[in-house]
């Protein structure tokens, strides 16, 4: 198997390196969506 195996090879790896990559940052951008709770010193400090 030559030179043009191992490109189709190299190519598969990348593109599943890729959607895992896709895959975590989108389940991240779902656990960062939810608001953040104000700490107590900045809500006494804004008033």
């Amino acid at each position: 198997m030559g030179k043009q195996y191992n490109k189709t090879i190299k190519r598969r790896r990348r593109l599943a390196y890729l959607d895992r990559k896709k895959n975590k940052a989108a389940e991240l951008a779902a656990t960062k969506s939810k608001p953040r709770r104000a700490k107590k010193t900045e809500a006494v400090a804004a008033e």
